[in-house]
Parts: C-alpha cells; sequence; structure tokens
C-alpha cells in the first residue's frame, strides 16, 4: 500500500545503510516526512555477498524496488569442499537451495533502495545524534555536523536508530550496551576483482576446518564475494592490526596449502575489507532500533 498524501509526522532514521533506506523510502510511501542522517561523507558503494531469500524478496517487491535490485545468481553455480591439499568433493550450492534465493551484493540493495527514494527524503551526511529526549508526544535529538561542530534540536514523532550493531541510538536511548554478548568470532569479508587462482568464475569454494571458514561466493556477472570466519580469545585485539594481518594469524600456524594460499593472497590484494565481531544481542522496547548486519551465514 502506497500512501499519497502527507501525513504531518516526522521521522529521524539514523543511518544510511540497507536498513536504514529501507526504513526512510516505506514511512515516505507511507506519508511520514524522514529525516536520514549519516555519519559519513557520502553513501558507501560496493559490499559483500547477500542472499535473499523469501521474505527477503517479498520486502523488495513491496517497497517496489525488486526489480531494480536485480539478480546475480545462475543455475551453473556451483560449491566445491575443500582442504588445504585442494582436494575438492560436490558441496551445496546456493543455487540448489529452497526457494532459489537472488545470490546480489550488498551494494546492489543499496543502490535500488538508495534510487527509489523521492527527492523530497532530505538526506544530511556527516552527521550525527548527541542526545535523544523521549516524552509521550514525541522526540528531541540534538544533531551534530561533524564537520563544523554545529549542532541543532530538532523535534521528531519517530526515531529509528539503523546505525549498526554498535548503534549510537541504542546507547543515547537504552544507556550501557550491556545487551551485546560477544560470541568470540570474527568475520572478515571482501569483493575479488578476480576468481580464486584454479576456480572458474561460476566455481565457489568452502574450507571449513575447526572454529575457522573461509568461503568464496561465485556470481552470474560478477568475481566471488571472500568471507572469512574464525574464532578468538580477544575481540579487541582483532582491530589493533590490518584486516589481512589478522586472517593470516588466525588460520596459522598449519600449511597454508594451495586453497588457503589462493585465497589469502587474492584478498591481500583488495585495497578494502572489513572486519565485525559476531555477537547476539537484545533490546528493551522504546525507541526503534535496527540493523542490517551481520546475519548472514547461513542465509541473509
Amino acid at each position: 500500500m502506497t500512501h499519497n498524501g502527507r501525513t504531518g509526522r516526522r521521522a529521524l532514521v539514523v543511518g544510511l545503510g540497507i536498513a536504514g533506506i529501507a526504513t526512510a523510502l516505506r514511512l515516505r510511501q507511507v506519508g511520514w516526512e524522514p529525516v536520514l542522517v549519516e555519519r559519513a561523507a557520502g553513501r558507501r558503494s560496493g559490499g559483500y555477498f547477500i542472499m535473499l531469500f523469501g521474505t527477503g524478496v517479498a520486502s523488495a517487491r513491496r517497497l517496489g524496488v525488486l526489480d531494480a535490485i536485480g539478480d546475480r545468481s545462475a543455475a551453473n553455480l556451483t560449491m566445491h569442499e575443500v582442504d588445504r591439499a585442494g582436494r575438492r568433493r560436490p558441496g551445496m550450492s546456493p543455487a540448489a537451495l529452497p526457494g532459489r534465493p537472488r545470490q546480489l551484493l550488498r551494494g546492489d540493495i543499496e543502490q535500488g533502495l538508495f534510487a527509489a527514494l523521492p527527492d523530497d527524503v532530505e538526506i544530511r551526511y556527516r552527521t550525527v545524534p548527541d542526545a535523544i529526549v523521549q516524552d509521550d508526544a514525541g522526540v528531541d535529538v540534538t544533531l551534530r555536523d561533524t564537520a563544523t561542530g554545529a549542532a541543532v534540536t530538532e523535534r521528531f514523532d519517530l526515531v529509528v536508530g539503523a546505525d549498526g550493531m554498535r548503534s549510537t541510538v541504542r546507547a543515547l536511548a537504552f544507556g550501557p550496551q550491556e545487551y551485546l554478548h560477544p560470541l568470540n568470532y570474527m568475520i572478515a569479508a571482501t569483493v575479488l576483482d578476480e576468481p580464486v587462482e584454479g576456480f572458474a568464475r561460476h566455481e565457489g569454494l568452502v574450507l571449513a576446518e575447526p572454529g575457522r571458514s573461509v568461503w568464496t561466493f561465485p556470481f552470474a556477472d560478477h568475481a566471488p564475494g571472500l568471507l572469512f570466519s574464525y574464532r578468538t580469545a580477544d575481540i579487541d585485539a582483532e582491530f589493533a592490526r590490518p584486516p589481512v594481518a589478522s586472517v593470516r594469524a588466525a588460520f596459522g600456524p598449519s600449511p597454508p596449502g594451495p586453497s588457503w594460499r589462493a585465497c589469502c593472497g587474492v584478498s591481500s590484494r583488495r585495497r578494502s575489507s572489513c572486519s565485525t565481531p559476531f555477537t547476539r544481542s537484545g533490546c528493551r522496547a522504546g525507541i526503534a532500533a535496527a540493523s542490517s548486519s551481520w546475519a548472514t551465514p547461513p542465509g541473509a
């Protein structure tokens, strides 16, 4: 359902990722006036592998962006289970999963959503919330421009925190984030410029060992996504060094073998990658707080 009129209700959405853009788009469709704020200087591009299952497909269709998001899957995409010696055996292909989920890059979804935003939706970059005060009638939010330091307090009917796992909105609204419980697992993800050596573009691989794994996810029309997951005893230490150095340490000291060496080689040539810890969280009722990360394996 699309509401063509304005309700006069104003919403602040913090975070310009998938969750934030989708929230602003839907609010605008039903007559709200959303204001999007983003800490970064601009909208990011690119992103890692995502599988869009039935619920996600239905949501994209309801938002009117399913065609814009696209589909990078194909019937010939295959997966191999490998070991460090390079031995292969057939693995579970995403194309064979029930419902035939769409294989995408995160950037595909963000771009499709962003392109659908009406021109009258206000977006403020380099802007963060510094204070949130809620009463029975609405919410007063102090917003700060990180480039100039200027701050302004504005009135909203709704505040949505879509600013990630370590949400500023959560912290301001609910206090210390004691509901985050580290599971002592790390993710490092990137998108490659070329297939892993020894594998065709349509072939992916899984190298799974106790406490650690490597995945490459193939696409029909793009080089694969690459994902490392591993257990760690000290999450903070993982962020004290470059992601590639942390990954190398996590997968040692065993001899690398051809499969691991090839994955690490292509990842080290990437100019950018991201790392994030696995956590589970809980949140009290109140101001909405949401995030689209990390819900990937076994399927986002």
